[in-house]
């Protein structure tokens, strides 16, 4: 661009769009320009097979390359900080090493600017020729792809400007792209060039052979500590001012930044840029100025842009800040989305939101666009349904679909809506790695049911609430065809049959009598028409929760026994009682709406064969009955576990702990324990009072007998045990005079190591031995092996009274071992013990994440570490950080806490044993 050309800028139009392009705008095209692709082929044209001869070749490239993502501002980061430490060095005089040390690294700007010149001179023009073809006889050019409409619209837009921190002509190539038109040569030729007399190249270009590469000290604070001469002559701002057409450039640029109307109004378009290095003082001024601030970013990238502003600026610019997905410049795919309207319509599923704002009225997206890629639910309604089937196909195809674990269906679909869905095979496959799907609010298709649970071989949870399920060819569905399924809801649902057959007006869900379904949770409410049979609630041996309310009046006549459930919800409200007991298991029952005056528990509470009694009943809450108001009103006529005080009764408001029923509302049945009352314990005395109320009101003698029975195996059990434990005393008296290393540990609680390290210390000299095969044989990490050494050295040297003692000699030196883990990287890397201990603490072997990392970084002090690594690199602290971290955990930290974690349960038996 000439300089004729720049003046046009009209720096007092009152509303303006300001467009920063960077390095990032250029990758998305498609053209190799980051810093991996030339450092990649500088070590092929130089035939460099190791990383240090990029580094002999040229001091600004990292000794080490391989595993580091590193882009232009990285490298940036790297020259001014080696400017900054050769000035550091003295403060005072100029030594003749520094001197050289500069002119040095003046020299390696200058060469980085040749060869990279000389890449892009090759690059580019390869791209210009995949990417583009001649427009006729024209000179100009046009993209083989389709230009998205958002940036045709900036283009057109005489009130964009775009200030292009990269040395190419991409803009300038959409420019001719997206306004030549050949049959109005002479007009279209014009808006061509007054386009790219929009286009500012900062940092010089390509074309005009300018290229800059350098640091930004001249807006540092430090500035005034770089004191050797010939330090800024590699500064960006020192570098423009001495180029006519790049000051020029940054004088109109500044001007507007500067300009002091109150009408100036200007957006600020953030496209490619990291936000980072020595160009962030100069866009720090645009953000300042700027009224918005749209912020265009890939994957998750927007943390650091933020990050970096924030950190940099302050938080008054944050209400300004508006984030946008990057968008895809060329369209290589059809089209999805077409407008912001239509991109409303997927908005809820997707991770990464869209803004509502003018400009992005006609939004544009592919399939390809990255959003899609995120995805990790489908929120189906009509107006998506071809959407959805799309990004369905594309998961698929990209074998994405596993991130998909949800979907909804949120709206009335009709059944062709349906049938477009069951007939894709791709949405299909999609549904086998679905873990929950919910219907809320519209028909279902009673067909596509049963084909979602005949395909959903990962679907663990269904919901279906306030919908329609209408007649396919089936009137019945089998719950145990899904294996996976272990929740179930169906409320406030019916069920409506094809009109022209009037034979079917009840839809069954089933379940095989062959087959065990693995239903955990089941809700059932308010449904019409729709009825789960009582197969289901049989068949389910692993049901621990029922909600449940009937309409039907011909459902569960017979009576259901769920020996296995935990949590029982039953609503009377409807004066349709569903015929259901419960078990041993039980530890809640919430029953709803009850019309008697009296609540027997027997009529729900049935123990199951093998037991007697229900001990873990811990509530039974009557809400709203209707003439019922008090606890005392329960008529307890089962075994409940008389030996608790969690146990407790609600009634209407009315709450009351078991003793607290039993104290105030039965104390005439026990009066024959006042004689003895005071004699004993009080709250042994309340379990005997207990005891004989509930023998007592007993009719059925059979059930006495078999409570009678079961105390006196409780009894002979514990007279077992007591015979085991004076057994083991006796043996513990008996042990200084014998030496029997092949006893075993009566109640287990003690391994084998353990038992080797006891008669080590009784004397066993052989026992070391034996230690040392049984460590091998249980493949124990060398760490691990080491630290029991140091156990079995130490027990040479002190006194062990009791096998017990090995416990917390093991949980000494295990808990030893890990804090001097901690303690040494603390010290090599100058992080906070106890950010180490929280993430080592939740560290387990095969989790995808370090836990706390982000506490340990951020507690980090580099400074120090610094002081003593002085060629540390900033940029590459807190990644060496985390990988050795990573290391500590998977070679020491992990095995360390196996260990502990053991000798923590033992200790936790031994304590109950005893």
């Amino acid at each position: 661009m000439n300089i004729e050309g720049q003046e046009k800028l009209d720096i007092n139009n009152s509303s303006k769009n300001i467009v920063i392009i960077g390095n990032g705008f250029d990758m998305s095209l498609g053209l190799k320009s980051s810093y991996q692709n030339f450092i990649e082929y500088i070590k092929i044209r130089k035939r460099f097979a190791k990383d240090y001869e990029l580094y002999n070749y040229n001091r600004l490239f990292l000794r080490k390359y391989d595993n580091f993502h590193l882009n232009w501002s990285d490298f940036e980061s790297l020259y001014e900080e080696t400017v900054r430490k050769i000035n550091n060095r003295t403060q005072k005089n100029e030594e003749p090493q520094d001197i050289f040390d500069i002119a040095s690294v003046n020299n390696s700007i200058k060469r980085l600017e040749e060869d990279f010149h000389e890449y892009l001179s090759d690059e580019y023009p390869k791209w210009v020729e995949q990417k583009t073809i001649q427009i006729g006889n024209s000179n100009f050019k046009r993209f083989t792809e389709e230009v998205n409409p958002f940036f045709k619209k900036m283009i057109k837009d005489e009130n964009t400007f775009f200030i292009n921190f990269n040395y190419t002509h991409t803009i300038e190539d959409l420019c001719e792209s997206v306004l030549y038109d050949s049959s109005s040569i002479s007009k279209s030729s014009l808006e061509v060039k007054k386009a790219k007399e929009r286009v500012f190249h900062i940092h010089g270009s390509l074309e005009e052979e300018n290229i800059l590469f350098g640091g930004g000290f001249t807006d540092s604070e430090d500035i005034d500590k770089i004191h050797y001469s010939q330090s800024l002559i590699n500064d960006k701002l020192f570098r423009i001012k001495e180029n006519e057409l790049l000051n020029s450039t940054r004088k109109k640029i500044m001007s507007t930044i500067d300009s002091n109307s109150e009408d100036t109004k200007n957006n600020l378009f953030i496209i490619g840029h990291s936000l980072q290095g020595s160009d962030f003082p100069f866009l720090s001024k645009l953000i300042q100025k700027a009224n918005k601030v749209f912020i265009f970013y890939y994957e998750d990238d927007y943390i650091f842009k933020m990050e970096e502003i924030l950190r940099k600026s302050g938080s008054s610019v944050a209400e300004k800040i508006v984030l946008v997905p990057f968008l895809e410049i060329l369209l290589q795919d059809r089209l999805i989305v077409t407008s912001y309207k239509e991109y409303e319509t997927i908005d809820s599923f997707l991770l990464n939101k869209f803004p509502r704002e003018d400009i992005l009225s006609e939004l544009s997206l592919t399939i390809a666009h990255f959003t899609f890629r995120n995805i990790n639910e489908l929120r189906i309604s009509p107006s998506n349904i071809e959407m959805v089937l799309h990004i369905a196909r594309n998961l698929v195809l990209n074998k994405n679909a596993s991130r998909i674990s949800r979907v909804f269906f949120e709206k009335t679909l009709d059944l062709d809506d349906f049938n477009k869905l069951s007939g894709s095979e791709d949405f299909l496959m999609l549904l086998k790695w679905v873990n929950k799907v919910i219907f809320s609010n519209t028909e279902i298709d009673s067909d596509f049911f049963i084909q979602l649970l005949t395909n959903g071989s990962s679907l663990a949870y269904i919901r279906m609430e306030n919908c329609t399920l209408v007649n396919g060819y089936n009137e019945s569905a089998d719950v145990s065809v899904c294996e996976s399924l272990r929740s179930l809801e169906i409320i406030d649902c019916s069920f409506t049959s094809n009109l022209t057959d009037t034979r079917k007006n009840i839809f069954y869900i089933n379940s095989d009598t062959q087959n065990q379904n693995k239903i955990e949770k089941l809700t059932v409410l308010r449904n019409t028409n729709l009825v789960i049979e009582k197969d289901v609630l049989e068949k389910s041996t692993n049901l621990l929760e029922l909600n449940i309310s009937i309409t039907d009046g011909d459902a569960y006549q017979e009576e259901i026994h769920l020996k296995n459930l935990n949590i029982l919800q039953i609503d009377y409200s409807s004066g349709i009682v569903p015929n259901i007991t419960v078990g041993n298991k039980i530890e809640e029952i919430v029953v709803i709406g009850y019309a008697d005056e009296f609540f027997n528990l027997s009529s729900i509470m049935r123990s199951n064969e093998d037991s007697v009694g229900f001990s873990k009943l811990r509530l039974f809450h009557l809400k709203t009955p209707d003439l019922m108001t008090s606890c005392r009103d329960l008529i307890v006529d089962v075994i409940l576990d008389v030996f608790s005080n969690d146990t407790k009764f609600i009634v209407d408001k009315d709450i009351k702990s078991i003793k607290e029923y039993y104290l105030e509302y039965r104390e005439p049945h026990i009066q024959l324990f006042n004689n003895i009352e005071g004699l004993i314990d009080n709250n042994i005395l309340l379990k005997l009072k207990n005891l004989f109320l509930e023998i007592s009101k007993l009719k059925n003698q059979s059930i006495i007998e078999e409570l009678l029975e079961e105390v006196s195996t409780k009894i002979r059990t514990i007279k077992q045990i007591d015979q085991v434990i004076e057994q083991k005393d006796v043996k513990s008296s008996n042990r200084d005079n014998e030496n029997d290393p092949g006893r075993k540990s009566i109640t287990n609680i003690y391994t084998r190591i353990d038992s080797l390290l006891y008669d080590y210390a009784r004397g066993n000299k052989s026992a070391l031995k034996e230690l040392n095969k049984a460590l091998q044989q249980q493949k124990k990490a060398e760490i691990v092996m080491g630290i029991y050494r140091e156990i079995a050295n130490d027990i040479s040297h002190i006194k062990i009274n009791a096998e017990k003692d090995i416990l917390e000699l093991k949980r000494k030196f295990f808990t030893q071992a890990r804090d001097k883990v901690i303690k040494d990287f603390s010290e090599e890397w100058f992080v906070s013990k106890d950010e180490l201990n929280l993430s080592a603490i939740q560290y387990v072997t095969g989790i995808t994440r370090i836990p706390n990392i982000s506490g340990v970084i951020n507690s980090k002090d580099f400074e120090r570490y610094k002081a003593k690594h002085p060629g540390a690199n900033p940029i590459k602290y807190a990644q060496a950080l985390k990988q050795d971290w990573q290391i500590e955990l998977d070679e020491k930290v992990v095995w360390l806490n196996d260990e502990l974690m053991s000798i923590e349960e033992q200790i936790k038996l031994e304590v109950i044993h005893h």
